[in-house]
């Protein structure tokens, strides 16, 4: 088998990602409708970290040439602050923006994110008597020991909580045709609640909407209601067709992402006029990796994806530039992820409608769930009702009987 002394893929352009091989018959070109079949090979792994080198690789060049030769890249952004951000949203020039998001935009609709020192949910599963707190999220402990995660599931599980100000404005964006696509690091659906389509969002972790059976030789589909049945009765979900466990389709630590997340980003990052990084430490890779080459607006409560410093001193190296005298395109708003987007959305002028939007979605959520309540409440009662009569027919059988003996 030959193997070749290198291989480098360059995005060339949104359509096409070459594969250049040094070897004597040339080079070879494999268009991106041809991804999905390379991440579907056996080892699917290796082009999935080419891709991800690539987006490090022009990261860290432009880098390079910045800090060495004393020249920076295109200048869009009349300021490195959120009005700047504003006023080129504004221009006509911003069209595509992607939105890249993790578990702080979730946080103010009551679920914890992961790594806060005291308040996320890695510091808080003792009770699970876990060897470690991320093996709750380990693929080869929760075949062996599924309890653990099935309980917090219970704990997290979609339906329980509404989406943000944070969700509402991506879905604004959306409204307003300026989101090219929405990357989400979360599991817990908001994106789809808030009014996300399929189309408009890569769940880069995968989600609860699906859920499949564990077994290569299976893989039975399970939709999200059946999975909310067995989680809410405290049954281990296991597949009727084969009996081994089923798993909601997050990514746990030792799988790939899904295959649609690398084929999208390909095609989205180089059209991305904007990128809104929210509620993320940047700290999980390949999500880590996606920082474009366009303007970057961070939302969070501290920076993140800044630059390794040790690099920084020797002038190379890749990541986010906010204080430099090189930068000019980084902009970071220090403040929770509502609180930016409301500011963000006063300065567009969309603040208004964000807010109706809110209040709005939110009463038809509230709404439903009364009606849900109700619901039940009457199944319950027409239950107990029914009981009631089965059993006032038995006692009266029974009477008639003694009555009948009697006589």
């Amino acid at each position: 088998m030959f193997t070749p002394s290198f291989l480098l893929i360059s995005a060339r352009s949104s359509q096409t990602i070459a594969v250049t091989t040094a070897r004597h018959q040339g080079t070879q070109r494999v268009s991106v409708k041809n991804l999905k079949f390379l991440l579907s090979t056996p080892k699917s792994h290796i082009f999935i970290r080419i891709i991800i080198c690539l987006f490090r690789t022009v990261d860290f060049l432009r880098n390079l040439f910045s800090k060495t030769l004393g020249i920076s890249g295109e200048k869009v952004l009349d300021e490195l602050t959120l009005e700047g951000v504003a006023s080129y949203i504004q221009s006509g020039k911003c069209k595509n923006i992607i939105c890249m998001v993790g578990a702080g935009i979730s946080t103010s609709a009551g679920i914890p994110d992961f790594r806060s020192p005291d308040t996320g949910l890695y510091a808080n599963l003792q009770k699970y008597n876990l060897p470690y707190p991320e093996a709750i999220f380990q693929i080869d402990y929760f075949k062996k020991h599924p309890e653990p995660f099935f309980a917090l599931a219970r704990e997290l599980y979609p339906g329980q909580f509404k989406p943000t100000v944070c969700h509402y404005f991506i879905k604004l964006l959306k409204d307003k045709g300026l989101l090219k696509r929405c990357y989400s690091q979360n599991i817990d659906t908001l994106e789809r609640v808030a009014g996300l389509e399929g189309e408009d969002l890569i769940e880069a972790h995968g989600t609860f909407y699906t859920s499949h059976c564990v077994s290569f030789m299976c893989r039975k589909e399970y939709d999200l209601d059946w999975m909310k049945e067995k989680i809410f009765s405290d049954d281990i979900p296991k597949c009727d067709k084969c009996s081994n466990l089923v798993k909601p389709d997050i990514v746990f630590f030792g799988e790939n992402l899904p295959k649609r997340f690398f084929t999208s980003m390909a095609m989205d990052f180089p059209r991305c006029d904007l990128l809104i990084i929210m509620g993320t430490s940047l700290q999980v890779q390949p999500f880590a990796a996606l920082v474009g080459s366009c303007p970057r607006l961070l939302i969070n409560l501290e920076k993140a994806g800044g630059a390794d410093p040790l690099l920084g001193i020797i002038s190379i190296g890749g990541g986010m530039d906010f204080d430099s005298a090189k930068a000019y395109r980084d902009v970071a708003h220090i403040s929770t992820c509502d609180d930016g987007c409301l500011a963000l959305a006063e300065l567009l002028g969309w603040k208004a409608e964000l807010e109706e939007m809110v209040k709005r979605e939110h009463e038809k959520i509230n709404s439903k769930a009364e009606e849900e309540r109700t619901n039940q409440s009457s199944g319950a009662a027409g239950k107990a009702e029914s009981g009631k009569a089965e059993s006032g027919k038995a006692e009266s059988g029974k009477a008639e009987s003694g009555e009948a003996e009697v006589e």
